[in-house]
């Protein structure tokens, strides 16, 4: 008898302008790689991934279709706020052609808008960790039990949304099975700014112990930090290098070195096993050491990010950084010496941001001139506590597709929480990247 076949997607960027968006950068689908890798070792299901990030279509029609030509029982979705609405209408139109399917949500956007997140179209949402919960779902229906006992999941009871208790986390990361690559084609995942060739992510841990009030890392962590070993990390590279023959990697989590010394031991681990890899990732500024510096640096890291968001000591203390600008110069100024490559991001319109404050971000950013300094106008996610402050000024609509779309921090404003209009949001956003630009050139 064939397994049950389970279908994983992930959805396409899509332009307010209604036009499918193909990037010259494409990340490969990490999250939904691990639910298909876990469902399919511990349940025997047949699990299949399609990226409409690397699928060409046209409409949700196209995507309705090539999903259901898979011949699924299941479909699982996982996505992020800016992407939901289409998601949601590419479940409808599965739905249509197909009334039979069951279709699954997920994903930091389900998890922050729990009780508006069940259109129709959609049978079942996950919220916060989704491995086991997802398993144990699929299970459930298979023997024909109702969904009133699994938790982490969100279903519809008649109009109500029916909410179930959350589930501990799993306590040993390096129980799970490392991602289903096997499902999809590694070389459509490139990014020619950064690497020559396709690239993979790992996350060494989840979670994050600090508490920004614009990050979406608590919303489904909720700042619980677990660590895999540095062995099983270790191992998940070495099969990457040697069985995948991908030697681009990105760190995915929140914070690589909450741990210094897992850091280093990881870093030290890549050279001592002569792993030739290029790998990028995100750290706080008051982590490093000359130390860890140097490890990184000796072990391939391309570059390491730094999030500083703002220039200005009281905004940073606002929205919990708990880094401070002599932080900011200390780790930079560090990094140079030692020829390590930094990017530093910055967030433009964070609450209580004036013209002054915005412009004291801009000429930070000058100050540190950072490799790469990226410009973002603050979008206020689902669950986050700027979302929250959003909320109680009536600045939200959690049902608005529209509002959705723009929470893409990119090029267009959906929630204004600073002193300013979203006009001049923007119009800093272009100017920032503007002067950063021309004193690089120089």
């Amino acid at each position: 008898m064939a397994d049950t076949k389970v279908v994983f997607v992930r959805p396409p960027n899509l332009q307010k302008s209604g036009q499918w968006k193909k990037q010259g950068v494409i990340r490969c689908p990490l999250n939904i790689a691990l639910l298909a890798s876990f469902v399919r070792e511990r349940g025997h299901y047949d699990c299949v991934l399609v990226d409409f990030e690397t699928t060409e279509v046209s409409s949700v029609t196209d995507m309705a279709e090539i999903v259901l030509a898979e011949s699924p029982r299941y479909i699982c979705i996982t996505t992020l706020t800016p992407r939901y609405p289409t998601a949601v209408r590419m479940a409808q139109e599965i739905k249509r052609l197909d009334p039979a399917v069951t279709i699954i949500v997920g994903g930091p956007h389900v998890t922050g808008s729990a009780q508006t997140a069940l259109y129709d179209g959609i049978s079942f949402g996950i919220i916060g960790e989704g491995e086991e919960a997802l398993l144990e779902l699929l299970d459930t229906l298979e023997s024909g039990r109702g969904p009133s006992n699994v938790e982490n999941l969100i279903y519809k009871d008649g109009d109500a949304t029916r909410i179930n208790n959350m589930r501990p986390y799993i306590k040993n990361l390096d129980e799970l099975p490392f991602p289903a690559w096997d499902l999809m084609d590694l070389d459509d995942y490139v990014d020619p700014a950064y690497f020559k060739g396709r690239h993979l992510a790992v996350f060494s841990g989840r979670g994050c112990p600090y508490d920004c009030t614009f990050c979406a890392s608590r919303v489904t962590w909720r700042r619980k930090l677990r660590l895999r070993s540095v062995e099983n990390v270790t191992d998940e590279i070495r099969h990457i290098v040697n069985v995948l023959g991908v030697r681009n990697l990105m760190f995915w989590d929140d914070t690589f070195a909450a741990d210094k010394k897992r850091a280093t031991a990881i870093c030290n681990r890549i050279i001592e096993e002569k792993l030739d890899i290029s790998y990028t990732v995100q750290i706080r500024a008051d982590a490093f050491s000359d130390e860890l510096i140097e490890a990184l640096r000796d072990s391939g890291c391309a570059f390491a990010a730094i999030g500083v968001e703002s220039g200005n000591e009281e905004i940073l203390e606002k929205i919990g950084k708990r880094e401070t600008k002599s932080q900011f110069r200390d780790a930079v100024r560090a990094m140079k010496q030692a020829n390590l490559p930094v990017i530093a991001s910055y967030i433009i319109g964070l609450p209580g941001d004036t013209h002054e404050t915005i412009k004291e971000t801009m000429e930070f950013a000058l100050e540190l001139d950072a490799d790469q300094s990226k410009f973002m106008i603050l979008a206020p996610y689902p669950g986050t506590r700027v979302y929250d402050i959003a909320v109680q000024r009536g600045l939200v609509d959690p049902t608005s597709f529209e509002q959705m779309e723009d929470l893409n921090y990119y090029d267009s404003v959906a929630i204004n929480l600073s002193e300013v209009s979203d006009e001049d949001l923007i119009a800093y956003q272009d100017q920032a990247y503007e002067q950063y630009d021309t004193v690089n050139a120089k």
